[in-house]
């Protein structure tokens, strides 16, 4: 069974069609790995522990890292919405509703 543990670069970057050899946007995949971590702990409100067990949230934290990578620019469309997909996820687990 996948683990939210298992989310590294290789396995992002399979998950975005980006080839194991195009290694051009590796530390840009990083960063926002980092980044949606960070996101989903803070607003589900989990620690390090209950977040790594939180494997539901594994879906929300693909999506929100492919958000990121395909939509790189500064700029915000001003009618943007959360993604209601995420916010499912999100709503499931977080500890303070």
């Amino acid at each position: 069974m996948l683990s939210i543990a298992d989310i590294d670069l290789k396995y992002v970057k399979h998950y975005l069609r980006i080839e194991d050899e195009f290694e051009d946007d590796d530390q840009e995949i990083l960063m926002f790995i980092q980044i949606a971590i960070a996101h989903l702990k803070n607003v589900c409100g989990l620690n390090d522990i209950e977040f790594d067990e939180a494997n539901t949230l594994i879906p929300a934290l693909l999506i929100l890292i492919s958000e990121m990578y395909e939509y790189r620019s500064a700029q915000i469309n001003s009618n943007s919405k959360a993604n209601p997909i995420i916010e499912r996820y999100i709503n499931a687990n977080r500890k303070f509703l």
